[in-house]
């Protein structure tokens, strides 16, 4: 897989167009020069997050001795929980209160960007592809997307209002669900070939 498919990969998880909504509620008592601000450092932190995950996740795997075809499947479930969430995100939005002080890393840096379906994501494809410099460009290339829309999100609700956001992130979420139904096709392959071969 090339770095820009496994970056597309890691923005789409991290849905920063569907947390839009979610995040300028946490901060819409800010003037857009500071929820620009927060949004930039918040960026930063998640991404800080998901390297230390990218180095760290080897040692987390090899300790709990969890197996290729267990880390997909459970992966592409995970991921497609994640993919309904975004595709019926209407129906499961609750009511946020604003907190008094500016968010710091909880809740947006995790678990709203950096949540476990990305952690697992780099976890599985970090296993994947045994090549720690192309999952550190790709989380790169990932976030300077992911701040791009978070620094221009103050300004991407007003363009698009609420529903233009909810029907880009319907589409995103229908993309989701087809990457997480091969995954699970997949590591159901790597299991059956295992389990056969024994």
């Amino acid at each position: 897989m090339s770095v820009i498919q496994l970056a597309m990969i890691f923005f789409i998880v991290t849905n920063p167009i569907g947390n839009c909504p979610t995040i300028i509620t946490l901060i819409k008592d800010y003037s857009i020069k500071q929820q620009q601000k927060i949004l930039f450092r918040e960026s930063i932190f998640s991404m800080i997050l998901a390297i230390l995950f990218l180095f760290l996740g080897e040692i987390f795997l090899t300790s709990f001795q969890i197996q290729n075809y267990a880390l997909t499947i459970s992966g592409g479930i995970l991921l497609f929980i994640v993919a309904l969430k975004m595709i019926f995100s209407d129906r499961l939005k609750t009511k946020t209160d604003t907190p008094k002080q500016a968010p710091f890393i909880v809740p947006i840096a995790t678990p709203l960007l950096s949540g476990a379906g990305l952690l697992t994501m780099i976890m599985l494809y970090s296993k994947e592809e045994a090549n720690d410099l192309k999952m550190l460009c790709a989380i790169l290339l990932a976030w300077v997307g992911i701040t791009t829309v978070l620094v221009t999100a103050p300004y991407l609700q007003i363009f698009l209002g609420k529903r233009g956001l909810a029907a880009l992130e319907q589409l995103t979420g229908m993309l989701l669900a087809m990457i997480a139904i091969q995954m699970i096709v997949q590591g159901s392959g790597l299991f059956l070939t295992l389990l056969f071969a024994v």
